[in-house]
């Protein structure tokens, strides 16, 4: 998995996660709840693993998906 798609999964995981979360909260289901967590722990995870520089393999800022490396300044498109 290269670094853009680790950026949108765990963008993805992370809001899909904490709306299956609401959801479970507001109808008191508790299973969706644990779905929930698990989505966001499962999101935070995989970015440790994937979300990285390709050339220099330091771990990217999470806030945006850079266009060039912050540490190496090589391009990472």
């Amino acid at each position: 998995m290269n670094y853009k798609m680790s950026y949108w999964l765990m963008r993805i995981l992370g809001v899909g996660g904490i709306l299956v979360m609401l959801i479970g909260g507001a109808t008191g289901r508790t299973m969706l709840g644990g779905i929930g967590v698990v989505c966001v722990l499962a999101g935070t995870i995989q970015t440790s693993f994937f979300y990285h520089c390709p050339h220099c393999k330091r771990d990217l800022p999470k806030r945006s998906l850079p266009s060039k490396c912050p540490y190496c300044k090589k391009p990472l498109g």
